[in-house]
């Protein structure tokens, strides 16, 4: 019939995080095994499976590990005896591992575990052995409820031995002593493993109605009295397994409405965890066996199943019995002899098998104890070796104890050592958070210093470079006006002479020409304000012949060259395919030259500018190239076809160099040192803007006094041959 299983119990927050060994960690861990020994389960149900695995997360000590994977042997048995086998055998191993950790809990746990096997496997006086054992350890490890487990335990050997006379003598004994059981204990003894099962066996067993009858009742009595001890603990999965029980009795006797109203009651009370070993198979039987009392397909149905159990493992026996002799008693009340010899052979053959595994036992029983002195005697001297061996590492261990001391000591020296650095990074931490703090407001200070003098040195530049154009064109302006007035006055006097009107007009043409001239000098200042903040949609790409484009550049240079006495020289292939923007080449080309006239060669001094261009990353073709305008260009230089490559153009004049203080500030805007004189400071800056962010290249400039000054331009070959 079916077992209890144990009472409600605190499952251990579920914390993914937690590990051991931290403390939150270690406590779960511990309150989950001490769930895991309190469980009456022999083998876990799903809640217990998903208890081990969650174990699992906790990274137990090596102690704790053997007792879970002890645990883990319980799951899926029930099927195979070699399974059963491997898994006792497992066991073993695992005990003997526990005592040389000396963890008594661990090995009370491989006891327990070796005793469920070794009772479903009719190994009768080593299950009560290893319960033994189980309960011994228990009480050492200061479980005490857990070594009453054990002793209840025993009853299981009796129950699996079939021997249910002695299981009610020994449960009628332990409730009449008295002793202070748990209510879950308690229901186990009364319940169908104890006392009600011993009595539901024998009458099933019975050879005569009136015996088949007496235990019947018995049974009904103490399954009664339990379900009330469940119901009054308001143990819920016990009253349900004690009012399975009562069904199953009732549609043993024929009472099938009965049985039927007890399972009603069943299901309407909280459900049963299914996985429960046993739970499924007698609740099958308890609803075909009512089926079979009233009509030829529950018959049928009793029979399927009844063949259908003969092929189930270890722990399905007692419902197989059970559905057998039920097959057995009915068939022979209901006429159906056949069905009933079937039975009866089947029972035969079982209890052969069972007389046959008995004897075997009772044989290795026997061989154990005539093997017994030559144990004893090997124990002794497996004892002395210990001794031995203790007496060694006694003295080891206190070397060890020794090396221990002065490593400790060690330990807290470096520790203090450790504390004492940290303190002083974490000051020196500080101080530097506090300095980076200060220097970072510094720094905003110092750039808004710079800011504040950018905007003045523009501002006073421009307003010089401005106020000289505009006062020659407001000059020119006041001539025409006053020449005006002098012309319409002699025009009104009619005494213009032909000389006059001549050099009047001679004066107009000089104001316009100041005017024009002024004018034309502020705009280009307007429009040098307008290159720095031009985007990148003021004009489309279009394909171009770089080289071709220099050398037009180069012709419009002509007269300032020669005013200014310097030489071009240009070295450049016969011509490279380039799409870009023209006038922007255009701009930098003039701002270079602009910028090496005014500033390289102030003062008078001649020299030359070389302009060179070279195409990375290609074979070269060699191609005839035109003969250059300017300078020693070499004609049999190649002509470079574009793709996706870089073009670079390196200008570089022999000029007076730029000083090394003023080097490192040339590209900011408005920065010069000829302020109000020859420009504002723009010239560079609108070539490093066009050429780094308009046109995605790159500008580096390198320049020593009284040496020169070399710009080099590196620009993506973006057109592509269709």
């Amino acid at each position: 019939m079916p077992s209890p299983t144990s009472g409600a119990r605190s499952d251990p927050q579920d914390d993914a995080s937690a590990g051991w060994p931290t403390e939150r960690g270690a406590a779960e861990l511990a309150q989950l095994l001490r769930n895991l020994r309190r469980s009456q389960i022999e083998w876990p149900a799903e809640r217990l499976r998903a208890e081990l695995h969650h174990a699992g997360t906790y990274r137990p000590s090596p102690a704790q590990a053997l007792e879970l994977e002890t645990y883990g042997l319980l799951q899926g048995i029930g099927r195979e005896a070699s399974s059963a086998l491997q898994r006792l055998r497992r066991a073993r191993e695992l005990q003997q591992l526990a005592r040389t950790l000396k963890a008594p809990l661990a090995e009370a746990a491989a006891w327990r575990v070796m005793h469920t096997l070794e009772s479903l496997l009719q190994m009768f006086p080593a299950s009560l052995h290893s319960a033994g054992m189980a309960a011994s350890l228990y009480l050492q490890g200061g479980e005490e409820e857990m070594a009453q487990l054990m002793t209840v335990q025993r009853n299981s050997v009796l129950f699996h031995a079939e021997m249910y006379e002695e299981l009610g003598k020994s449960c009628r004994q332990l409730l009449d002593e008295g002793m202070p059981l748990p209510p879950a204990f308690k229901h186990r003894i009364l319940g169908g493993s104890g006392a009600a099962g011993a009595a539901f066996s024998l009458a099933i067993r019975a050879s005569d109605d009136e015996s088949f009858e007496r235990h019947l009742e018995e049974s009904i009595r103490l399954h009664r009295e339990a379900l009330a001890l469940a119901e009054a603990h308001g143990l819920d999965a016990l009253a349900s397994v004690s009012l399975t029980n009562l069904a199953i009795v009732e549609a043993t006797r024929g009472h099938a409405e009965l049985s039927r109203t007890l399972m009603e009651e069943v299901e309407r009370r909280p459900e049963v965890d299914p996985n429960r070993p046993g739970w499924k198979e007698w609740h099958r039987y308890c609803a075909v066996l009512v089926q079979a009392l009233q009509d030829e397909a529950g018959w049928q149905a009793l029979m399927d199943t009844a063949r259908e159990y003969m092929g189930h493992g270890l722990n399905r026996v007692a419902v197989r019995d059970a559905c057998l002799y039920a097959v057995k008693r009915l068939g022979r009340k209901t006429g159906r002899m056949d069905d009933a010899l079937w039975a009866s052979e089947r029972l035969n053959e079982l209890q052969q098998g069972s007389y046959r595994k008995l004897a075997h036992t009772l044989s290795d029983t026997v061989d154990a104890v005539l093997e017994r002195p030559h144990l004893i005697h090997e124990r002794e001297a497996l004892a002395q070796r210990g001794s031995d061996l203790e007496n060694s590492l006694a003295q080891r261990n206190a070397e060890l104890s020794d090396t221990l001391a002065r490593l400790q000591a060690e330990i807290a020296i470096r520790q203090a050592t450790e504390v004492a650095l940290q303190k002083a990074h974490d000051e020196l931490e500080e101080q530097v958070r506090h300095r980076s703090a200060q220097l970072e407001q510094a720094m905003r200070t110092l750039m808004q210093h710079e800011k504040q003098l950018a905007l003045s040195r523009m501002v006073a530049g421009m307003a010089h470079e401005m106020n000289t154009p505009l006062d020659n064109a407001r000059m020119g302006a006041s001539l025409i006006g006053e020449r005006a007035q002098q012309l319409r006055a002699r025009l009104s006097e009619q005494t213009l002479r032909r000389s006059e009107l001549d050099d009047l007009l001679l004066q107009l043409d000089g104001g316009s020409d100041l005017i024009d001239r002024g004018l034309a000098r502020v705009a280009q200042l307007v429009q040098r304000f307008k290159t720095l903040g031009r985007s990148d949609e003021v004009q489309e790409r279009s394909e171009m012949d770089l080289c071709a484009l220099i050398r037009l550049s180069a012709s419009s240079w002509r007269k300032a060259l020669a005013e200014a006495g310097v030489d071009l020289q240009l070295k450049l292939p016969g011509s490279c395919r380039y799409r870009g923007y023209p006038q922007d080449i255009q701009h930098v080309l003039q701002q270079l030259l602009e910028n090496s006239l005014i500033h390289g060669f102030k003062d008078g001094r001649r020299g030359t500018i070389w302009i060179d261009l070279s195409v990375e990353g290609h074979e070269e073709t060699t191609v005839q190239a035109p003969p250059a305008p300017f300078g020693d260009e070499d004609p049999t230089r190649h002509a470079l076809a574009a793709s996706d490559r870089t073009v670079q153009i390196c200008w570089r004049d022999d000029g007076v160099g730029i000083a090394v203080e003023h080097l490192p500030r040339v590209l900011e805007p408005f920065y010069t040192t000829q302020l109000g004189r020859t420009g504002v400071g723009l010239g560079l800056t609108s070539v490093h803007k066009l050429v780094v962010e308009h046109m995605a290249g790159e500008l580096v400039l390198d320049s020593q006094p009284g040496q020169g000054t070399r710009v080099f331009i590196r620009l993506p070959m973006t057109f592509e041959e269709s």
